[in-house]
């Protein structure tokens, strides 16, 4: 098991992952929130809702880094190094160990056995820790909530934050007695986690994404992108790929860029799906707007709902049609 110096270590380049499994009601949600604003860095949180009803599965996710560039990712983690069960009737429902990689935690709220938990889950490559959760709920809040308790079993394994910044996070949440019952579930919860520990490391760069791709203004890209959506890429059919085809006839627009108009956001390049974009990089070394590759574009018009100054218009490559009849020419 990692100790808090280790872990501070791996959170300087790396991002650890939570989820949270829970049924309607149970706090999973809560729970989530409470790991953010628990931790001394960065981090998201999002949950994710099937049918919306009391009982019903949930899950939550936490991003959690000392680097603020690793967490902008709105997204459900998808490889969690820890995964917290609050029912234990959801392991014989849910993959809860979908994504996990060797060496993750397991958190369950129950009474079984960690060795008979790896064999419902089917993963002997993890480590388990269980606490009877709900046991402690009845005795301390008089119903079944175990959001909080499991945050103290996470706090045995994860070395996250500590019992001093978690109950600073839940007096911030909750209020008076309320606050005050929470944080002693938590402090017996460390106390009674039960742990089985493989001793195998854990791969933290498992779905941390790389710092490059938070792209800053006026450097659209970090590289130069094929034409036309890359319809054709053998140059056996049509030599040279989809930069030799046409796809600017299949619009009825042409689409018409204001140079004066221009803010040089770069919106309409990020969102074209042809990169018919024309762009053209500056004494200043950086990368600006510089008109519309018709040769390419398709007249989605993406560009022009996408732009904020209007710099962007369009109009109908065919004439409006004449009613009149043609002149006859001829003599007399």
């Amino acid at each position: 098991m990692l100790t808090p110096e280790q872990v501070k270590e791996v959170l300087k380049n790396d991002v650890i992952n939570l989820r949270f499994h829970a049924r309607g009601g149970q706090g999973g949600v809560t729970a989530s929130n409470l790991c953010v604003e628990a931790f001394y860095g960065y981090g998201v949180c999002q949950p994710l809702f099937g049918a919306e009803r009391m009982g019903s599965p949930t899950e939550s996710y936490v991003r959690l880094s000392a680097n603020e560039d690793l967490v902008r990712n709105n997204e459900q983690v998808y490889g969690p190094h820890f995964v917290s069960v609050l029912d234990p009737s959801l392991l014989g429902e849910i993959n809860v160990t979908a994504g996990m990689p060797k060496g993750g935690w397991l958190i369950v709220n129950t009474v079984m056995d960690q060795a008979s938990i790896q064999e419902v889950v089917g993963r002997k490559d993890i480590n388990v820790a269980t606490i009877d959760a709900t046991r402690i709920a009845l005795e301390t809040f008089g119903r079944n909530i175990t959001n909080t308790i499991i945050l103290g079993a996470l706090i045995r394994v994860s070395h996250l934050f500590t019992l001093d910044e978690i109950s600073d996070a839940i007096m911030r949440r909750f209020k008076g007695e309320i606050a005050g019952k929470n944080i002693q579930a938590i402090k017996q919860a460390i106390e009674e986690t039960c742990l089985y520990d493989l001793g195998i490391d854990i791969d933290f760069s498992l779905d941390t994404k790389v710092p490059w791709q938070q792209v800053k203004p006026g450097l659209p890209g970090y590289k130069e992108m094929d034409k036309a959506g890359v319809w054709y890429c053998d140059e056996n059919i049509i030599p040279y790929g989809s930069s030799q085809v046409m796809t600017g006839t299949w619009g009825e627009w042409d689409i018409i860029w204001d140079k004066e108009k221009c803010t040089d956001c770069a919106q309409c390049w990020y969102i074209c799906p042809d990169f018919a974009i024309v762009r053209e990089k500056g004494d200043d070394g950086l990368w600006h707007m510089a008109g519309i590759d018709s040769f390419h574009c398709k007249s989605c018009q993406n560009c022009i709902n996408i732009c904020p100054v209007e710099a962007i218009s369009k109009k109908l490559k065919q004439s409006p049609a004449s009613c009149a009849v043609p002149e006859e020419s001829g003599g007399e």
